[in-house]
């Protein structure tokens, strides 16, 4: 709590600053609230991308991620989300760049080449989930991190649209960086959330539901989208998607994308073949 305390003057400051321009992005996001959110997954491995698309109906969404060792990447979008399928017309693409070094503005350079690769429509973040207590990060480095980014991308690349991903774990008094509020940085165009069931007592309204309140009562209204989705109760998946997506719907999310683990790889959250019940709810879902 002390590194967190460190950071909640600046943090405040950087807030402020960002006032004028949440209030015009959120304007011009406005429209796209009416439309169904859309679906899609991630890259996985061996291939598990295009095998889920193709058991569940189809997907348009597509999301990658890049690692710390990768840095900023020279291409889009980046080693980490390697070869895009041709069907995915939606890429939610993340790198992680150095923080300190980006505050420097050592990177500006290599951090608008990379922006002018990315094109309209597509959605990009740097770090997601930065303010996990797991990355040991302050709230005025993420809040910095996205005050200095943010102009970058929309500069070198008017239509992209650039956010903040974060856990939904991170709304709960369980995580370490409690509340999710103070980690927020205004003026964004899109705010995924990365949310699971983890027990039975959750439901849409407690994960995404807690994580998208303490968002909105800490710098307005904003756009949401669903970045990552899944439960590690085989047994629930079907009800926990259904309710899931209703809950994209009626919140005017732009996304709505499930994460899975390879199949076989014995993970809370892998994809399993035979399962015909989630199956049969995402293809319901994706149509």
């Amino acid at each position: 709590m002390g590194l967190l305390a460190a950071g909640g003057v600046a943090a405040r400051t950087l807030q402020q600053e960002f006032v004028p321009q949440a209030r015009a992005s959120q304007s011009l996001l406005a429209a796209s609230t009416s439309q169904l959110p859309v679906c899609g997954t991630n890259k996985g491995t061996n291939g598990s991308w295009s095998a889920i698309s193709a058991a569940t109906g189809g997907l348009a969404g597509y999301r990658g991620y890049n690692t710390p060792a990768q840095g900023i990447p020279a291409t889009w979008p980046g080693p980490g989300a390697s070869v895009v399928p041709a069907a995915a017309s939606l890429l939610i693409i993340s790198i992680k760049p150095d923080i300190n070094s980006v505050l420097s503005g050592s990177l500006d350079l290599q951090l608008a080449a990379f922006a002018a690769l990315v094109p309209a429509g597509a959605m990009v973040t740097c770090w997601h989930e930065g303010e996990a207590t797991n990355n040991g990060f302050s709230t005025s480095q993420i809040l910095g991190l996205h005050a200095h980014c943010y102009p970058i991308f929309k500069a070198a690349s008017p239509g992209c649209q650039y956010g903040q991903i974060v856990t939904c774990y991170t709304a709960t008094p369980a995580s370490g960086h409690y509340p999710l509020g103070q980690w927020m940085a205004p003026g964004l165009d899109f705010y995924g959330l990365d949310g699971y069931q983890t027990a039975g007592s959750d439901t849409a309204a407690s994960v995404f539901g807690n994580a998208a309140t303490q968002i909105e009562n800490a710098i307005g209204p904003v756009q949401l989208a669903v970045t990552e989705c899944n439960s590690t109760i085989p047994a629930d998946r079907p009800a926990w998607f259904n309710s899931t997506w209703s809950w994209a719907q009626g919140n005017g999310c732009g996304t709505y994308f499930t994460f899975w683990d390879a199949a076989g790889t014995g993970s809370s959250c892998a994809w399993v073949p035979g399962d015909s019940a989630t199956i049969s709810a995402l293809s319901a879902i994706n149509a």
